[in-house]
């Protein structure tokens, strides 16, 4: 191994974790809306957490594209508001859940417990 190699290994070891919230890979219905579209696109996650989701699908957004998201988890309706915040053009994007209500956020957070026993 190069010392170049071993510097760049270090230097990932001692990048904090941004992440608040534990994710799980977990394939959800999930429904967004830009305020501007007419109609809901219908997709899946292929990780959730408390605090966002990734959707990978092959129209991306803007990152701080602001929607609206609907995830089913079973037969629950989660609903919330979601900011872009990863763009991965022609793959996928990373949302933040802003502004979901104290009993969805119940919902959500059962759902993951759920997933992790």
């Amino acid at each position: 191994m190069s010392a170049l190699q071993i510097e760049e290994m270090q230097t990932i070891k001692l990048q904090p974790e941004r992440r608040k919230n534990t994710r799980f890979q977990t394939a959800v219905q999930v429904e967004l809306r830009l305020d501007s579209a007419p109609a809901a696109t219908h997709t899946h996650t292929t990780d959730l957490s408390l605090g966002g989701c990734y959707v990978e699908m092959n129209f991306t957004l803007p990152v701080d594209s602001h929607l609206d998201m609907v995830l089913w988890l079973g037969d629950q309706k989660v609903a919330t508001k979601a900011i872009v915040v990863t763009h991965h053009p022609y793959f996928g994007n990373g949302f933040r859940f802003v502004d979901m209500s104290a009993d969805d956020q119940s919902k959500l957070k059962r759902f993951l417990a759920s997933l992790g026993q």
